[in-house]
């Protein structure tokens, strides 16, 4: 039975929300996130304010995290990334006891009115931020602290650590330790095939490479050769193509920024006459499956994609638990989850004699 000195405008003051949510979580309205709703059904509950049709409500409640890809760029779209991410969140949240939604969200539409609608019917969110660059990175950034209640952790994108829990895989140590690969095997003339699109990672990337080719400078290396390529795979074959078409001499090995780039580049320069791994080395990055399906088969460096996934799940389960938005787990302190790469050797690259 309710007690009759507690009113629902007392638990909106003890939770710090309107009586207008209070109301429509406790009478299984639409208006509000799950969180809020179980918020609300909990306080009701431990102050003797509940009703009937809320603890049905409650009882009925689902577990549900969202996987938002952010769709811009075109990076994530370009390759399996995304969906081997998918099956690591999958994996961890059944196992955690949630069930996954997929939703996108849309550069060309707007950003608050899109979170909104995810986070008013979701426990938290995993956000796939492989496309956000560093000028949408503010907006977003805003969005994510007043726009939504809810837990909020960031895959494949650390531009957002400052302000929100981060997991992503080290891509700056990445392509270092492939540059270095390629001159412990001997090559002295190093090729970088960069994408035109740039994002957070590739910058990264874009790093590790010049700080690879710094550490070895003693060695007398040629400069670098880089080529831009768009990062669509058949796109990229034509920019490559066009470069050796107009007489440029290719290196003795390549860094590509992705595998697709990879790919493309050894279809390209096969189309030429070159012999990969003979003539020009190369060497992807993410290992993703079409490392496997190239003649030659693609030496790349391997990440952990799908514990990006499950990682990411797990930190967002604690927040959920702890009730931590985004802006509170600034309070707290946000954490940055770097996972390391390793090298898989396969077929395009070879030892120089």
């Amino acid at each position: 039975m309710a007690m009759a000195h507690i009113s629902a405008k007392d638990i909106a003051n003890q939770l710090g929300i309107s009586t207008a949510a209070v109301s429509m979580a406790l009478n299984g309205k639409p208006g509000v996130s799950v969180q809020t709703r179980e918020k609300v059904i909990a306080a009701a509950m431990q102050q003797g304010y509940i009703t009937p049709r809320a603890a049905r409500n409650k009882q009925q409640l689902e577990p549900v995290i969202s996987f938002v890809t952010y769709v811009g760029a075109g990076i994530a779209a370009h390759s399996s990334f995304s969906g081997q991410v998918l099956l690591g969140i999958e994996k961890e949240a059944k196992a955690l006891g949630h069930r996954v939604v997929i939703h996108y969200l849309y550069e060309n539409q707007p950003l608050d009115v899109q979170l909104a609608t995810i986070a008013n019917n979701t426990s938290g969110i995993v956000f796939l931020g492989t496309d956000v660059t560093a000028a949408q990175r503010d907006e977003l950034i805003h969005m994510l602290q007043s726009t939504i209640d809810v837990p909020v952790v960031i895959v494949d994108n650390f531009l957002f650590s400052p302000h929100a829990d981060c997991v992503g895989n080290d891509s700056a140590m990445g392509a270092k330790m492939a540059v270095d690969y390629l001159i412990g095997c001997g090559h002295r003339t190093i090729g970088y095939i960069r994408s035109k699109q740039r994002i957070a990672n590739f910058d990264d990337r874009e790093s590790g490479v010049h700080q690879a080719l710094h550490e070895h400078r003693e060695l007398g290396l040629a400069p670098l050769q880089v080529i831009d390529v768009d990062i669509s795979s058949e796109l990229a074959y034509q920019d490559i193509c066009d470069w050796i078409a107009n007489g440029n001499s290719p290196a003795s090995a390549y860094f590509a920024e992705n595998d697709m780039l990879a790919a493309s580049a050894i279809r390209a320069f096969l189309q030429y006459g070159y012999a990969v791994p003979y003539d020009i080395s190369i060497i992807g990055f993410d290992d993703v499956q079409i490392c496997e399906m190239t003649r030659p088969s693609i030496t790349t460096m391997h990440s952990f994609i799908e514990n990006l996934g499950k990682v990411g799940v797990r930190q967002l389960h604690a927040r959920i638990l702890a009730g931590d938005t985004v802006s509170k787990a600034m309070q707290t302190g946000t954490q940055k989850i770097a996972l390391s790469m390793t090298l898989k050797e396969r077929e395009s690259v070879r030892r120089m004699d």
